[in-house]
């Protein structure tokens, strides 16, 4: 790409946030969603940019304001995906880990994946690939445990908390490793692993979608990553093989999901969460936590931002 775009994106995220955090505890789950997604919507269109959107998982959902095809007032040809509201049943209860984000990278670069469950397994740098996804989970916490030179017992895991983990967490706790569990806001957990500031290794089932912006987070800073999608039926399959995906056995690595060093991603908390901050609201403005990051150069910035609405109203 051209232009170093992540300045110009976490500019989306950071409205999306402000937007979001207005609305922070009401509890209107739709409509904090909706006017989020109105918000991020508006700001992407003043880029300078033909941006195609890839991997919006709430496509088609009647009763969700539906993102256009196509982002930007016209220029470089990019492909385009965002969150605009991670966690936003935790947004809208007030409670932690919501965020939204942003990823741009050249045209047609990011892989298109089906709205299906993804089983995944995401560490850092420092651990590299020593995971396999085929294996059992405390193997792998005990890879990760070697790889960082500690104890099985001081590996934290991030973990979804739902049902269906129930088993994965009883066997992770059977080896002694640490456990974080949060209700949402899987991307945040898994770049919380990759960063390694709050945990060491992100395990389980989410969305595939929110695997490719993980991906694209990986390419910016750094990492390893596994995912295999969960087919529940023969519709499940065909959804896929209308995205191209032809393997149903296939592991998903970053290389498979962001084909490109070109790519950027910007990230801004709207509640205090495991990788942001949340919106601070002031008596004339807001403080905002964000994140930006570029895959070309690896180069990310951990961002401030004092926005003081008596100047130039962001509603």
């Amino acid at each position: 790409m051209d232009t170093n775009y992540g300045m110009e994106i976490v500019r989306a995220t950071e409205i999306a946030a402000l937007t979001s955090a207005r609305l922070q505890g009401l509890g209107d789950h739709r409509d904090i969603l909706n006017q989020t997604r109105k918000a991020i919507t508006k700001t992407l269109n003043r880029l300078a940019i033909d941006g195609v959107l890839i991997n919006d998982r709430f496509i088609n959902r009647a009763e969700v304001f539906q993102l256009p095809e196509t982002l930007g007032k016209g220029g470089e040809t990019t492909d385009l995906m965002t969150i605009a509201l991670e966690a936003y049943h935790s947004a809208a209860d007030g409670k932690n880990n919501s965020a939204s984000f942003a990823v741009i990278a050249k045209a047609g670069s990011i892989q298109s994946v089906p709205n299906l469950n993804m089983y995944k397994i995401v560490v850092g740098p420092q651990v590299g690939e020593v995971i396999d996804i085929n294996q059992a989970p405390v193997t792998n916490v005990k890879r990760v445990a070697r790889a960082l030179r500690k104890y099985t017992e001081n590996v934290t895991v991030c973990i979804l908390n739902q049902t269906r983990h129930t088993q994965l967490i009883n066997e992770v706790r059977s080896c002694g490793a640490r456990i974080k569990l949060i209700d949402e806001g899987e991307v945040s957990g898994c770049l919380a692993s990759i960063t390694g500031e709050k945990a060491d290794i992100y395990i389980g089932y989410g969305y595939a979608p929110e695997a490719v912006l993980v991906a694209a987070g990986i390419s910016c800073l750094g990492g390893y990553f596994e995912g295999k999608i969960f087919y529940e039926n023969d519709r499940d399959k065909q959804e896929a093989v209308k995205h191209g995906i032809n393997d149903f056995e296939k592991i998903f690595r970053v290389q498979d999901l962001v084909r490109s060093k070109e790519v950027a991603i910007a990230a801004t908390g709207i509640t205090d969460g495991e990788f942001l901050e949340g919106v601070r609201l002031t008596a004339n403005g807001a403080i905002t936590s964000s994140f930006v990051a570029r895959g070309e150069t690896h180069t990310y910035r951990m961002l401030e931002t004092h926005h003081f609405f008596d100047f130039k109203p962001v509603f």
